[in-house]
């Protein structure tokens, strides 16, 4: 299998595992914190899309969606709403409805999946800034699928902390064709 194929392989089927984990939450389960300074599902999920358009948009040379499709008006705040980053950011982020979320995170994730089929496998090893050669395409990309995989499992366990019987519905975790 070709790097990229893998690439894209990884980042959809955490897309699609992340769909099948926040399938039918309510707000309120979108905004459960357990513990006071813990994040909720709402954010962490704004966070791990938010920073997946950056990655994407740094790493390829493109415009974040978040400013050019106006995402940041839909979650109703300002261009520069908390950085992805900012864990404290947690408290003064609103959190949307979940199709708003769902909406970002699946605009972002084809705008990944377009960046990367065009992308050649000769410029994985490309520096993403010349200035700092020690972050390469490859490298920016092996963060974005673990970082995007360690936040849908804080998902699914917030989730189950919710609802004692929660099980990840059958089909999302199968085989990509």
């Amino acid at each position: 299998m070709e790097a990229i194929k893998f690439i894209v392989d990884c980042l959809t089927q955490v897309q699609i595992r992340l769909a099948g984990t926040c399938g039918g939450l309510t707000y309120d389960q979108l905004t459960w914190r357990p513990a006071p300074a813990a994040n909720n599902i709402g954010f962490i999920m704004w966070h791990l899309s938010r920073n997946e358009d950056s990655r994407t948009a740094e790493t390829g040379g493109l415009p974040d969606l978040w400013v050019t499709d106006r995402w940041h008006v839909a979650f109703d705040q300002p261009v520069q709403s908390p950085d992805p980053g900012d864990r404290l950011g947690s408290r003064s982020l609103a959190i949307p409805s979940l199709e708003t979320l769902l909406g970002y995170s699946d605009a972002v994730h084809q705008r990944t999946l377009d960046f990367l089929r065009q992308l050649p496998a000769k410029d994985l090893d490309r520096p993403v800034r010349p200035a700092d050669p020690r972050q390469t395409v490859a490298s920016s990309l092996r963060h974005m699928i673990t970082h995007k995989s360690d936040h849908h499992g804080q998902i699914d366990y917030l989730r189950g902390l919710q609802e004692e019987s929660w099980d990840l519905p059958r089909g999302p975790g199968g085989i990509l064709p």
